[in-house]
């Protein structure tokens, strides 16, 4: 479990700012928000080591946890036993914030390294939702992670190997260019290829063809756990339709039969 008593990190970590809590935080020292009496905040800052959880499935929801640096991944257990990967946090983004006020967290939260949450009791949260301006970018909040698990559920019920795991490179991509503005393409994979087939729905073995096959065709390229996306179109394409994907066009520096070639290897690589 996260463990408290951490020395105040100074108030300028770039996550802070992505944060919902922000406008309304006493320790960041910036609010603007207008707020219910009582209501601004002083949040204790945890850390929280590599593998332990932040809060476990089934627990009170007492707390949400904003995430101010590390990452962490959203795990739920069956009443069977079996164990998936459904989502991953990044700086920025509220463990444990529900569209419903549930009264045990629905997952868990574990973190994928190192990481510093700030706890938020649950009260906190409802007097600040009496805050029409708070409300809105909370909904929104809450609107935007929905509509990713939608897409999610879609991929892994529908979609081919290749075209859940192209979507979910290019869903991190946007996710990184709408938090920092970052257009170019880099990523830091936080999360083993482990958690990432578990959240596709994919054996780790196809996860790791795939990578290999996306760099093959010049799709991406790969060093450890830094990727860096060379051809988002290409990998668009893969997303929407791997068939048409195969015929694209040739483009300068790209063959068409080469290209259509290394994407039936993208497809074989998934079998």
């Amino acid at each position: 479990m996260p463990s408290p008593k951490v020395a105040m990190p100074d108030h300028g970590a770039p996550a802070c700012s992505l944060c919902l809590f922000h406008a309304v935080c006493g320790v960041a020292e910036m609010g603007s928000m207008p707020a219910p009496a009582g209501a601004r905040l002083h949040p204790e800052r945890l850390t929280v080591r590599i593998g332990d959880p932040v809060f476990r499935q089934g627990r009170p929801a007492l707390t949400v946890y904003p995430l101010r640096a590390g990452s962490a991944k959203q795990v739920y257990e069956s009443p069977l036993g079996w164990r998936q990967v459904t989502g991953f946090a990044m700086p920025g983004d509220v463990l444990g914030l529900e569209p419903h006020e549930a009264p045990q967290y629905s997952t868990a939260a574990v973190a994928l390294q190192d990481s510093v949450v700030c706890a938020v009791p649950v009260e906190s949260l409802r007097e600040l939702m009496a805050a029409p301006a708070f409300r809105v970018a909370a909904l929104e909040v809450m609107r935007r992670n929905a509509e990713r698990e939608r897409v999610l559920l879609v991929a892994v019920g529908s979609m081919k190997a290749p075209q859940r795991l192209a979507m979910l490179l290019l869903d991190l991509a946007g996710e990184q260019a709408r938090r920092h503005g970052r257009q170019d393409g880099t990523l830091t994979l936080a999360m083993p290829r482990t958690d990432i087939a578990s959240l596709l729905g994919l054996t780790l073995e196809t996860v790791s063809r795939l990578l290999s096959r996306f760099a093959s065709v010049g799709l991406i390229a790969v060093r450890q756990r830094r990727l860096r996306i060379i051809d988002p179109a290409g990998l668009a394409s893969i997303y929407a339709d791997l068939e048409a994907g195969a015929q694209r066009p040739a483009r300068e520096g790209d063959q068409g039969a080469e290209f259509a070639s290394g994407m039936r290897m993208c497809r074989e690589a998934a079998t």
